[in-house]
């Protein structure tokens, strides 16, 4: 019912379409530069005001009092060149996201459970002025712009890694089930490691903080081996440390395969696709998995969230990557990652 009414407002044509028939909701720019230093372009002050609350806002504070209003990088707008596309960031903040956008997706999810079945696309719509408000008479190819163009909202960049590693037969990646305590996506499946692009110094354009492959590194130390403290230089861990000299000297290997808008949020996310073509990686740090304790679930052994290429399930309805039990970035983040690491000399 939700694709359906994104495909209503923003163009069914335009939804990104996964295998077994399934349809996320998500437009996905396939990538014309893999380059993840490529991506990102300039960075600017942002000079826009957004509310300093929100009725969301104060929901999700009476619940969890612990939230953390950290800085992101947000979307000002993509650029469409022959080159690529361009991320064009400022610095934002977790509240103004929850404010601008989370809340858009809380109003289309709450508009739709107490509409009846048979309400027409024009009377949902109605339930959701803050999403009007937004585009307006603009549907179709003219409110996908509104989204490319960061109109009227603090949109938080994420990054959904599929991290793929050879084990001397086949390539493994992971997909783990977000923990239920966490503000956005709880209990619902995605590839490890995601992450929101943040910065990690007072100066947001430190080559160290603004970067794609700084980040996804972190974000392995973190999720994927459990170091909580990896903002302070995951190449301290050695696990990390080898990871980045076979991407220096080969042996492992990180593109961009894509960028993605999330329709319900309207958040951008950078699809990213690192693979270790080396085995001895696994070999030699295989045993020091463990995913984030505070991340994903602890009801499953590790071992278990690990997924080989040739396994189809996760995609059919009902499994892991049905739009319905996934964020649904990390889904097509693999859907077009695969067919790249397909393309390795090793298999």
């Amino acid at each position: 019912m939700i694709v359906n009414f994104l495909g209503w407002l923003y163009g069914s044509d335009n939804l990104f379409q996964g295998a077994a028939g399934l349809t996320y909701p998500l437009v996905v720019r396939t990538s014309k530069n893999p380059d993840p230093f490529a991506v990102l372009g300039d960075w600017a002050v942002e000079t826009r005001s957004f509310p300093e609350s929100s009725w969301l806002l104060e929901e999700m504070q009476k619940t969890n009092s612990h939230l953390w209003n950290g800085k992101t990088y947000a979307l000002r707008y993509l650029e469409n060149s022959d080159q690529g596309d361009r991320l064009h960031c400022s610095t934002g903040s977790y509240f103004d996201t929850v404010n601008t956008c989370t809340i858009l997706e809380v109003e289309l999810r709450r508009a739709m459970a107490t509409l009846p079945d048979n309400a027409s696309h024009e009377v949902r719509y109605e339930a959701m002025p803050l999403r009007q408000k937004l585009h307006g008479t603009r549907k179709g190819s003219e409110a996908l712009e509104d989204a490319w163009l960061g109109k009227g909202r603090s949109a938080a960049i994420a990054i959904s890694c599929f991290f793929a590693v050879y084990d001397g037969q086949d390539y493994q990646y992971f997909i783990r089930q977000r923990s239920a305590n966490l503000a956005d996506g709880a209990g619902l499946y995605h590839i490890v490691p995601s992450m929101v692009f943040q910065p990690t110094t007072n100066a947001p354009l430190d080559p160290k903080s603004y970067n794609i492959q700084n980040t996804i590194l972190r974000e392995v130390a973190e999720e994927l081996f459990d170091h909580e403290d990896a903002d302070c230089n995951p190449i301290t861990y050695p696990e990390i440390a080898d990871l980045q000299s076979l991407l220096v000297n080969g042996g492992a290997s990180l593109r961009i395969s894509g960028i993605a808008m999330d329709l319900l949020c309207l958040r951008p996310e950078i699809l990213a696709l690192l693979v270790v073509d080396d085995p001895q990686w696994l070999a030699r740090h295989g045993s020091s998995l463990r995913f984030s304790r505070h991340e994903y679930t602890t009801d499953k052994t590790d071992r278990e969230s690990w997924r080989s290429l040739n396994d189809s399930s996760v995609f059919l309805p009902g499994g892991e990557f049905d739009p319905c039990n996934c964020v649904a970035t990390g889904a097509a983040s693999v859907i077009l990652g695969l067919p790249l690491i397909r393309r390795s000399p090793v298999l």
